[in-house]
């Protein structure tokens, strides 16, 4: 991977700078705990010293009724597949109208309807706070925000499971689906007769098993979500000399973002009407830093894309890199802090990067520490987010 830093930084000094400070940051912190707060208070703390307007805006919610109705979805749904397992090896249309009565609710969570805002609109036991510096302008001609959650948590179920569940699931679905679909076709029982049974009953399991996963704080957040506020604060640091003043910087880190994206919408809600009658582009990192090619979670829920304008604009700033990017789908049913903004008609887009390797795999569990994200990787993300500024800089002077 070649990258192109610029005549007056070296390639791997940046890197390591980045990731020295991903380093410092790498420690437990889960919403409301200690180790959260320490991080609120240090990311003040170095924002402040860049001669930015600093703000830490605080905020409390209750994940419980959320979590409360996940759960209740889950279980619902894994006795709706079951039972339609069982009635679709006597009726297949009977089966198939049951597991479009389990899909429903299901499919509501995994595209993000907006009113499930309402879930986390309530104060509540969890405190924390987004931390907010700005490069302020009496009469801004654009505001660009730069977005990096900075909480972290670990979780009861590896990846490898909750990804291994969530395929079963899906599968099992699919396998149920395609039966009903052949006995309609077929006026007849689909397949054996304990195919469609074994098909439920396996993805009735695997969403009961999802359905118990718990949120903890033994993960240290190297690749989720260290390495990318430390690419924020690199930023922050470079980006206000290198624009012209009349373009607004927000520095964004955001809190809650591992309880369901709860620190960007509390933002949104306070700051989003500010942001009308001119152009406004959102970049997000978010596990950026991992070993591996560089990512643009371009598109969310059912394939919905996230913004076609910022995603080219970054394309058109990996070409002037030479370096090569992956477009990719944000998984269904998996939060990212470009979700609300997406929601409320602010294009967001998504920088990231890595393999399917250790790096990735470690998220959310105590074994995602600093020593996972690579240098390379690090000062790669931050030139393709610079060049990609330059990008959405030109857009808003002619965002048609």
């Amino acid at each position: 991977m070649s990258t192109v830093i610029g005549p007056s930084c070296d390639d791997g000094e940046l890197g390591r700078r980045i990731l020295r400070e991903a380093t410092e940051l790498a420690f437990p912190r889960y919403p409301g705990t200690a180790g959260d707060r320490r991080m609120i208070a240090v990311l003040e703390q170095k924002l402040r010293a860049l001669d930015l307007e600093t703000e830490v805006e605080p905020f409390s919610y209750d994940i419980r009724p959320a979590l409360r109705a996940l759960r209740g979805t889950l279980a619902a749904c894994a006795v709706l597949v079951a039972a339609a397992g069982f009635v679709m090896a006597r009726s297949a249309l009977a089966g198939l109208l049951l597991l479009g009565l389990a899909m429903l609710p299901g499919l509501m969570f995994l595209v993000w309807a907006p009113w499930l805002e309402r879930l986390y609109r309530l104060p509540g036991s969890t405190a924390t706070a987004n931390v907010t510096a700005r490069r302020g302008v009496a009469n801004p001609r654009a505001t660009l925000i730069l977005m990096a959650h900075h909480d972290s948590k670990s979780q009861s179920l590896s990846l490898p499971l909750r990804a291994g569940f969530t395929v079963i699931a899906m599968l099992s679905s699919l396998g149920l689906s395609s039966l009903g679909v052949i006995g309609v076709l077929s006026s007849g029982t689909p397949g054996p007769e304990w195919l469609a049974p074994a098909c439920g009953i396996a993805g009735a399991l695997a969403a009961l098993a999802l359905a118990t996963m718990r949120s903890g704080d033994r993960s240290p957040g190297g690749v989720d979500n260290a390495g990318s506020v430390a690419i924020l604060l690199e930023l922050a640091r470079t980006l206000p000399a290198r624009l012209s003043d009349d373009v607004e910087l927000v520095f964004l880190s955001t809190g809650a973002e591992e309880d369901h994206m709860v620190g960007a919408m509390r933002w949104l809600d306070r700051h989003a009407g500010d942001l009308g009658g001119r152009p406004a582009y959102c970049l997000n990192f978010d596990g950026a830093g991992a070993p591996g090619r560089l990512v643009l979670l371009e598109r969310y829920g059912v394939g919905r894309l996230f913004s076609a304008a910022m995603s080219a604009a970054a394309r058109r700033a990996a070409t002037r890199l030479g370096i090569r990017v992956l477009g990719v789908l944000q998984p269904p049913g998996l939060g990212i802090d470009a979700i609300p903004f997406a929601n409320r008609g602010i294009p967001c887009l998504t920088l990231a990067s890595g393999s399917l390797g250790r790096a990735t795999l470690s998220v959310h569990s105590a074994a995602d520490v600093a020593t996972n994200l690579d240098a390379t990787a690090l000062a790669a993300v931050f030139q393709l987010a610079t060049f990609t500024v330059d990008e959405l800089i030109a857009l808003s002077r002619n965002p048609g």
